[in-house]
């Protein structure tokens, strides 16, 4: 799993530079944006280390996240070999790690200032079926309001992580497919990264969610 929400940033950073084809990626640029992104992030100076940086490469190289990202190197500058690939597509590997991010969220939920994360947590719950505080909860949840169908609404992070669920998992959780003589319960498709990095940075302006 993610060792602390630092290493979230530190990867979210990562990926954003390395699918910015105007930026020469060099260990000491990634560094630099990383140290910027986190002490933006803890209000106060921080310090990456190259150790770390080039640890939390091997990990976006890996499968131990599930990201498997097509990283290469020349002349010292880093990019992904597949245009276009950003680790935000990636869906979470497997239950166990969602657990584990939904149990690190649920930590780092009065340093997170963002109105997005109880909307994450609480769906994570409903798919580990992990307990989690009230107090994670957004505001007004569990609470019956009449939903009113509208297309032209803007599309929130909340909608767009409903919807996810619900077409995703509840869809497949449910009906079974027949196949001669056996029911096949097909496996729920799990978040993608995108969800959670949307929700982990502070700073957010705030808005109706």
């Amino acid at each position: 799993m993610p060792s602390n929400l630092n290493a979230l940033l530190r990867y979210k950073t990562i990926d954003e530079c390395l699918s910015n084809s105007f930026l020469e990626c060099t260990i000491e640029v990634l560094i630099s944006k990383c140290n910027e992104v986190l002490s933006e992030q803890q209000s106060n100076e921080t310090n990456v280390s190259e150790r770390t940086i080039r640890n939390d490469i091997r990990i976006l190289r890996s499968d131990a996240l599930g990201f498997n990202a097509p990283i290469i190197v020349k002349n010292g500058v880093y990019s992904y070999e597949v245009s276009g690939f950003s680790i935000f597509s990636r869906p979470v590997k497997e239950m166990e790690l969602l657990i584990d991010i939904q149990t690190l969220l649920v930590e780092e939920f009065d340093n997170i200032q963002n109105p997005n994360l109880s909307h994450l947590i609480i769906a994570l719950a409903e798919l580990t079926k992990e307990k989690v505080p009230r107090k994670c909860a957004p505001p007004g949840y569990g609470i019956f309001a009449k939903k009113i169908s509208n297309p032209n609404a803007k599309i929130t992070y909340s909608r767009a992580l409903n919807d996810y669920i619900y077409k995703e998992y509840h869809f497949k959780k449910f009906p079974k497919k027949k196949f001669l003589f056996f029911n096949v319960q097909q496996k729920p498709v799990l978040p993608e990264w995108h969800f959670i990095f949307d929700a982990i940075c502070k700073n957010v302006p705030k808005k109706e969610v």
